[in-house]
């Protein structure tokens, strides 16, 4: 996916650190350069886009979505619209309320 590719860019990092940091199939830390770029030329899954958005530090819409129109118009503050890695149709997401709270023991972290 260009957009992923583009925002690792983006972010001062190369392909081969974020590799470096990705899980393996053991459960280790890494995996090689050119497996990330076959995964990335293909449709990987969610919880690699996860993966590769929580090591660049921003979320999966900011990865992979884009500032295309829903229904002829920009998606508003609360509402984002992504699209999917393996179909290519657009998720729309939206936040009517946030009540967030941090779980204990978690404040400042």
């Amino acid at each position: 996916m260009e957009s992923i590719k583009k925002a690792i860019k983006d972010r001062g990092f190369t392909l081969e650190q974020v590799a470096a940091q990705m899980e393996n199939k053991n459960g280790g830390k890494g995996i090689s350069q050119p497996a990330l770029t076959q995964m990335l030329s293909g449709n990987p899954s969610i919880s690699r886009v996860m993966e590769i958005a929580r090591i660049l530090d921003v979320t999966v819409s900011e990865l992979v979505g884009d500032q295309r129109y829903y229904n002829g118009n920009l998606p508003s503050l609360k509402t984002t619209v992504i699209r999917c890695p393996h179909c290519h149709k657009d998720i729309v997401l939206s936040v009517d309320e946030c009540n967030y709270k941090e779980a204990p023991g978690e404040e400042g972290k």
